[in-house]
């Protein structure tokens, strides 16, 4: 129960966020691709990708902490 309440709150935090953030969340963390790859895909550069995913991360947690 906790999981998919978890599941839920991390699916609404995703929705929340702007469509290339999103897309470099599921790129890095779905679909299991490298900040490389994730950069060729998103027309970035790999040192572009690692900063832009931490300041996501940092924000998602604080949201799903609250």
């Amino acid at each position: 129960e906790e999981n998919l309440s978890e599941r839920m709150a991390l699916r609404q935090i995703l929705g929340e966020l702007e469509p290339r953030d999103r897309q470099l969340i599921i790129l890095r963390y779905f679909m299991d691709k490298t900040q490389t790859q994730t950069a060729e895909q998103l027309g970035m550069t790999q040192v572009q990708v690692s900063r832009r995913e931490r300041v996501i991360l940092q924000e998602m947690r604080k949201r799903l902490t609250g």
